[in-house]
């Protein structure tokens, strides 16, 4: 994947891993190695429903897709 594309704040619909798939991801940083971004997300924990933002870093190895937008008609 050309990383030149995905400039720093660009919002993606998903970045799908083997084991996760991450939605409405933002970019923090993309290079030859892989993709850094920001994702928010819901998490419960012993009955407390919290909000969490996440900064993840994913080598391009791991990473199956990256869907940048999703237009339903």
């Amino acid at each position: 994947m050309e990383s030149s594309a995905l400039a720093v704040g660009i919002r993606l619909k998903e970045i799908s891993t083997k084991e996760i798939a991450y939605q409405n991801c933002t970019v923090l940083h993309a290079d030859n190695i892989g993709l850094a971004f920001e994702v928010q997300r819901t998490v419960a924990e012993g009955g407390n429903v919290e909000t969490v933002v996440s900064q993840i870093l994913v080598p391009w190895v791991n990473i199956q897709y990256v869907l940048l937008m999703e237009e339903r008609t």
